[in-house]
């Protein structure tokens, strides 16, 4: 866990303040109601970090960016 803010709370912080900037989000957090509930705030995609090989990491940003 983040000190201060966690996932929920930067991606809040970011629809706040109007940035859309894609996110993809990294977490250990693998309920079903935290995926829905950072997709629904604005998370592009969303990774088990200890689930997923590196090269699927580089594979999934290489797809946000180029649309």
């Amino acid at each position: 866990m983040m000190p201060k803010i966690d996932g929920f709370g930067v991606m809040a912080e970011l629809k706040k303040r109007g940035i859309k900037t894609p996110v993809i989000v990294s977490s250990n957090l693998s309920q079903g109601e935290d995926v829905a509930k950072l997709k629904n705030a604005g998370a592009v995609d969303y990774y088990v970090k200890s689930n997923v090989p590196i090269a699927e990491v580089v594979e999934r940003v290489k797809k946000v960016l180029n649309g």
